[in-house]
């Protein structure tokens, strides 16, 4: 079996909280190369293409959408392309809500449409403060977080962005300040472990490359609920994936809300889990049976 995992052009020796999977498929005695999405490879020669790293997807959304498929056809491609093309775009979560899953509440902006912030802010519930950011983006990219003393800078920012990118309206929801964001993964469809994502004092943004800490997680009921009737959605829509990770913040009435569901690239923090990496290889090697 030879695997290539997929990084891009920043991380062209992958990332270290991977480290874990490379020493997990060494131990398994699998042949891995580390490789640049966006550069020259004959994938053919790989019996599992497996994303990791591919933090500049969304720079390149069309180029990424056509070496998904294209790559696909000759190897396994995990997540698959079908799962790919669904949660590139953070629309999912309509479809989420449509199936009575709780997400934020969410006005969504048409790029290179003339959108006035005030009338759409009205549509929201009340808040002290709202968010802005990209339908397609990761890292916090295109993000902004204003109230209505600061809605002529959103204004300015909103119009920037839709020039070029659908975008998300919501009201903004304060605990992700103190309480954090809350990720469960999932391997191979089952449950593996959870993390909690703190951010710098007065932040909102959760990655590490902002100052945020990550620590291990015991989730809630009401978390565990909303996070496995996601997880039980994407089943039933794509049947076996490889990986899941399902962020959940907590809104206004303390109930867990969907943030993001991240199924292409996502930290799976194997270091707050001792066998999740041996898990994902095993994984990757039962699911041989997409290939050509």
């Amino acid at each position: 079996m030879k695997i290539a995992i997929i990084t891009c052009a920043d991380h062209p020796q992958g990332v270290s909280e991977d480290q874990p999977l490379f020493m997990a498929l060494k131990q398994a005695q699998i042949d891995f190369h580390i490789c640049i999405w966006n550069h020259p490879h004959d994938w053919s020669q790989f019996d599992v293409c497996l994303l990791r790293s591919v933090w500049d997807y969304h720079e390149k959304p069309a180029d990424f959408i056509r070496w998904a498929q294209t790559t696909s056809k000759v190897c396994t491609l995990l997540n698959p392309v079908d799962v790919i093309e669904w949660n590139r775009d953070k629309k999912y979560l309509k479809e989420l809500s449509e199936h009575q899953i709780n997400i934020a509440p969410t006005i969504w902006l048409t790029k290179q449409t003339n959108i006035q912030l005030y009338a759409e802010i009205i549509k929201l519930p009340k808040s002290k403060t709202y968010f802005l950011k990209p339908t397609i983006g990761a890292d916090s990219s295109g993000t902004f977080r204003f109230t209505l003393n600061t809605i002529d800078k959103a204004q300015t920012h909103l119009n920037q962005w839709l020039d070029k990118q659908d975008m998300i309206l919501q009201s903004y929801l304060p605990s992700v300040e103190s309480y954090g964001e809350v990720s469960l993964i999932f391997i191979g469809n089952q449950y593996s472990h959870a993390i909690r994502k703190i951010p710098v004092a007065g932040d909102y943004r959760v990655q590490d490359t902002f100052g945020a800490k990550d620590m291990p997680h015991q989730p809630s009921e009401k978390e565990t609920q909303i996070a496995y009737a996601v997880n039980h959605f994407i089943i039933n829509k794509f049947k076996k994936l490889c990986y899941a990770r399902i962020d959940l913040l907590i809104d206004h009435k303390n109930n867990a809300v969907i943030n993001e569901v991240e199924l292409i690239e996502p930290s799976l923090f194997f270091h707050h889990k001792k066998d999740a990496a041996n898990t994902l290889v095993n994984a990757v090697s039962s699911k041989l049976y997409y290939k050509r």
